[in-house]
C-alpha cells in the first residue's frame, strides 16, 4: 500500500476519464501529421537510401558471383593445363627414352659396322702380308736360284776348264735346282 501512496503522491496517479481517453486515443490531427511525415520519410528513405543500397548490394552480389565463376573457370583451366603438362611431360619422357634407345641401337650398329670394317681391314692386310711374303719368297728363291746357277756355271767352267754351252748349262742347273726345291 505504501507503494500506491507513493505513486499517487508523485503525480503518477491514475488518469481521469477524459485524460484516460486522450492518452489512449491521441489527437487525430497530430496522428495524421505524424503519419504523413512518416510516409514522406519512408519514401525519402526508400528513394535515397534503400534503392541505392539495394542496387549496391545487387552489384556486389553480381561481382562476387562473377568472381566465383571466373575463379572456377580459372581453376578448371589450371587443372586442364596441369593435365596437359603432365601428358606433355609423359610424352616427352617417352620420346626421350625412345631417342636414347634409338641412339643406343645406332651406336651398336655403328660399333658392329666398325668392327666388321676393322675385321675386313685386318683380313685384307693379312692377305696383303701373305702375298708380300709369297712374293718375297719367290724373289728370294729366284735370287738363290740365280746365285746357284751362277755358282754352278762357274763351278762347271772351272771343273771342265772350258766354257760349256750356256743353254745346256742353264738347263742342267735348272733341273738340279728344281730337284732341290721338290725335295724340300
Amino acid at each position: 500500500m505504501e507503494f500506491i501512496k507513493l505513486i499517487l503522491s508523485d503525480g503518477l496517479g491514475l488518469p481521469s476519464g477524459e485524460d484516460f481517453v486522450n492518452k489512449v486515443f491521441p489527437n487525430i490531427w497530430a496522428f495524421l501529421v505524424q503519419l504523413i511525415a512518416f510516409i514522406i520519410m519512408a519514401v525519402i528513405v526508400v528513394k535515397f537510401a534503400y534503392k541505392p543500397v539495394k542496387n549496391f548490394l545487387n552489384k556486389r552480389r553480381e561481382y562476387i558471383a562473377n568472381n566465383l565463376k571466373e575463379a572456377e573457370d580459372k581453376n578448371l583451366e589450371a587443372t586442364k593445363n596441369v593435365e596437359e603438362s603432365i601428358a606433355s611431360l609423359n610424352s616427352s619422357k617417352k620420346e626421350a627414352i625412345k631417342i636414347i634407345q634409338d641412339a643406343q641401337k645406332e651406336a651398336e650398329v655403328q660399333r658392329d659396322k666398325m668392327f666388321e670394317e676393322t675385321k675386313a681391314q685386318i683380313q685384307e692386310k693379312r692377305l696383303q702380308a701373305q702375298e708380300d711374303i709369297k712374293k718375297e719368297q719367290e724373289k728370294a728363291i729366284k735370287q738363290v736360284h740365280d746365285e746357284v746357277v751362277s755358282l754352278a756355271y762357274q763351278a762347271t767352267k772351272s771343273i771342265l776348264g772350258r766354257e760349256v754351252n750356256e743353254e745346256d748349262d742353264k738347263k742342267l742347273v735348272d733341273e738340279f735346282v728344281d730337284d732341290l726345291i721338290e725335295k724340300r
